[in-house]
C-alpha cells in the first residue's frame, strides 16, 4: 500500500498537564499541537497522540502493561542521554537497560497512567 508511513499510538491520559510534563520535560518529545483535551507529540519523527480523560481508570487488575514500544538505532546512547532526566523520576518508574530473551536490549519508563513505555533495539 502506498502512502502508509507510520503507526501513531493514541494514549488516553488522566491528566494532560502531567502527561505533557512527563513526555516533554523528562523525555525528549516535542509538543507539535495542542487543543483542549488533545495533544500531538513527536520524537525524531515518531508521533504520539494524547487524549485527556480525567475519569479514565487504570487496568482493572492494577497491573502495569507495556503500552508503547519505540524502536531506536542505539538504545544505549539514548539511555545515557536521558540519564539525568530519568534520575529525577522515582526509582520504581524506570527499569534499567537489559538484554531480553527475545533478542532485544531495552529500558522501560513508567508513564503517568501507570503503564510502561519501552525503548528498544535488537541485540546484535
Amino acid at each position: 500500500m502506498d502512502g502508509i508511513y507510520q503507526i501513531t499510538p493514541f494514549l488516553h491520559v488522566p491528566d494532560m498537564s502531567d502527561a505533557l510534563s512527563f513526555f516533554c520535560d523528562i523525555l525528549p518529545f516535542e509538543l507539535r499541537y495542542r487543543e483542549g483535551s488533545y495533544a500531538y507529540l513527536e520524537l525524531v519523527g515518531c508521533g504520539l497522540r494524547l487524549l485527556e480523560e480525567p475519569a479514565r481508570r487504570l487496568t482493572a487488575d492494577g497491573k502495569a502493561r507495556v503500552a508503547i514500544c519505540i524502536d531506536v538505532a542505539d538504545v544505549d546512547a539514548l539511555y545515557a542521554r536521558l540519564g539525568p532526566a530519568l534520575a529525577r523520576l522515582p526509582s520504581d518508574r524506570v527499569e534499567p537497560l537489559k538484554n531480553m530473551p527475545y533478542r532485544q536490549r531495552e529500558f522501560q519508563v513508567r508513564m503517568p497512567d501507570g503503564d510502561w513505555l519501552n525503548f528498544t533495539a535488537p541485540v546484535a
